[in-house]
């Protein structure tokens, strides 16, 4: 009963999925044991042909190598944190005499200098605004700090010491960034000390003005936890995590605290935990993969223990990061704070306001569970500038950005305007790849037995006959729209009832949606083949003349319209070629 972790492989030998397991034959056992598995993992195990497992002596090391292999490997099944997401940070570029600060924004923090993150960016301009009165510290570009010929407004709103031109002392300038960077890494006092010891020499020598000046830098310095609903008295950097568990996914939400104060909040989906995986590995993958990219606080607070968190402090970050549950204090406040969080965002996410209807369809199609609805529907006039749409439906509602869209061309079918053959193209499209990852439970088609049984053949053609139904949605001969009837994909034909209106309703709505996409895509697809078709017709005008022209007068109306000096004021149309264009359209509209 080891530790270690294991690698599932298709019959290429390629990877398919990496895992960890604090026993591995147990956790092997359960894929063949459990019948609860999701279609994703369905269609992982049916690609599977061989297993690889590697024993290590620790819970950690299983931790540290499953991290490394799924950032390595990207394997097809994994669900990861998405690594592309940016926060911005407080940056103090150290590169010149006069250093400056600026913010700015990027997926992983490039050195010591950078301070962060900070997802909520008012929070960000607020700190950098407090640092830049407390410090008077430049935030302009080096081509503009060395063009200055005399102070910028930056100086005179008193946000600025005007080191270009030599207003300052670049021993008094350090020690101003020596302070600023001081209160960005959590110490506060050192720069309060410093600041103060500057005012108490400044009165010694009567130069009351500059300890007025300093005094009001402390006052900015203290603005900072001012107007702040919730905040601790620890300058350093802490984050406070919270999960809360489902029973299909789990939520992660973190709270950034900065010198005192909370910058920011981040919710993030697991959606391949289950119900039975154990808190405290949720938090160790997590943890492992979020600051892969970011910097690491001094501090991780979380809701629930981590097992190996001092191992993780030593090993994971080489820095002097500590992991604590935390219970009581003002740990224990704002934690709670991100459980209740947590709570409500997971809530969010399993709420389903279509339950009801998805219910009643289980019952109907004899279905475990319905997590994916995917409509399909296509578009042409008459067979040309043909292309077809997928909607999906996840999570209780239509995702938006999982729609996808497909161009349709000749030679794609066989028959122009062959409305089943589109469908079959489409499907085809979808289905046919190794590289799929999302399986529906149900694909819904606007038609009657024809449609359906032209999708069931090509989902049987792709092998996923066991996992996917097909069902269609037509209206009866009265063509009335709210008359309509199912099609299954065995042939039976459903009427629903009185007592379905709501399922009805919720499936015209999916396949509604499907068509109003799929109109859309096409009055775009149509309208510009028909721009490019006219310009392509004038001798002389490629790409580049046919862009400026419809960026000079916005559309082809404008340029039929146009005279020769009209066009002549387009960028790179001579008089020679503006003769061409007016005598192409003029012609056109004598009818010659």
């Amino acid at each position: 009963m080891n530790p270690g972790i294991y690698k599932m492989l298709d019959q290429d030998g390629k990877v398919l999925y990496v895992g960890k397991a604090k026993h591995l034959k147990n956790r092997l056992l359960s894929y063949a044991r459990s019948k609860n598995l999701s279609n994703r993992i369905r269609m992982m195990l049916s690609k599977v042909r061989d297993i690889e497992v590697a024993v290590v002596k620790t819970e950690l090391e299983a931790l540290l190598l499953e991290s490394n292999l799924i950032k390595q490997l990207k394997p097809f099944y994994n669900i990861l944190l998405k690594d592309d997401k940016t926060f911005p940070y407080i940056v103090i570029d150290r590169s010149s005499d006069f250093p400056r600060i600026f913010k700015y924004r990027t997926l992983k923090a490039r050195g010591p200098n950078f301070y962060g993150p900070y997802p909520a960016i008012n929070s960000l301009d607020e700190t950098l605004k407090v640092i830049q009165k407390a410090f008077l510290i430049r935030n302009c570009t080096e081509n503009y700090f060395m063009r200055r010929d005399r102070p910028c407004l930056q100086y005179f709103i008193k946000r600025c010491s005007a080191p270009c031109l030599g207003k300052i002392s670049r021993e008094e300038y350090g020690r101003s960034v020596d302070c600023a960077e001081n209160l960005l890494r959590g110490k506060d006092e050192i720069a309060r000390k410093m600041l103060i010891a500057e005012m108490r020499e400044a009165s010694r020598i009567l130069d009351f003005e500059r300890a007025a000046s300093i005094r009001d830098r402390l006052k900015a310095i203290s603005e900072i936890q001012l107007k702040q609903y919730i905040q601790i008295s620890e300058l350093r950097a802490i984050d406070f995590i919270a999960v809360a568990k489902g029973i299909d996914k789990s939520v992660v939400v973190i709270s950034f605290f900065r010198i005192g104060k909370n910058v920011g909040s981040e919710k993030f989906v697991i959606q391949n935990s289950s119900e039975n995986d154990d808190i405290s590995d949720i938090l160790e993958s997590f943890i492992v993969q979020f600051y892969r990219n970011i910097n690491t606080p001094e501090l991780i607070v979380t809701n629930h223990p981590v097992s190996s968190d001092d191992n993780l402090s030593e090993e994971l970050y080489e820095q002097n990061v500590k992991i604590l549950c935390g219970k009581t204090g003002d740990y224990g406040k704002i934690i709670e704070s991100c459980s209740m969080n947590a709570q409500l965002h997971l809530k969010n996410e399993s709420t389903n306001r279509f339950e009801n209807q998805i219910m009643k369809l289980q019952n109907l199609l004899k279905l475990n569970k319905i997590n994916r609805i995917e409509a399909y529907d296509n578009s042409h006039l008459q067979g040309t500038n043909a292309c077809g749409v997928m909607i999906v439906f996840e999570d209780g509602k239509i995702q938006k950005g999982k729609a996808r869209k497909f161009h349709i061309r000749k030679g794609d079918i066989v028959n122009d305007g062959d409305d089943i053959g589109m469908m079959r193209f489409l499907l085809m499209r979808r289905f046919n790849s190794k590289a799929i990852t999302e399986v529906p439970d149900i694909i819904l088609i606007d038609g009657g037995w024809a449609q359906v049984s032209a999708a069931r053949q090509i989902v049987d053609i792709c092998g996923l006959s066991h996992m996917v139904k097909v069902i269609g949605i037509a209206k009866q001969n009265n063509r009335k729209i709210g008359d309509e009837k199912l099609i299954l994909d065995d042939g039976e034909e459903v009427f629903l009832g009185p007592d379905d209106d709501d399922l009805l309703s919720f499936l015209i709505m999916l396949r509604n949606e499907a068509h109003r996409t799929a109109i859309t895509f096409h009055r775009k697809k149509r309208s510009k083949s028909l721009v490019k078709s006219v310009l392509d017709d004038i001798p002389s005008i490629g790409n580049v003349r046919r862009k400026r022209l419809l960026e000079h007068f916005g559309s082809i109306d404008s340029i039929k319209k146009a005279s020769i000096d009209d066009l002549k004021m387009v960028e790179g149309i001579d008089k020679n070629t503006a003769k061409l264009i007016f005598n192409f359209f003029d012609k056109g509209q004598r009818g010659e």
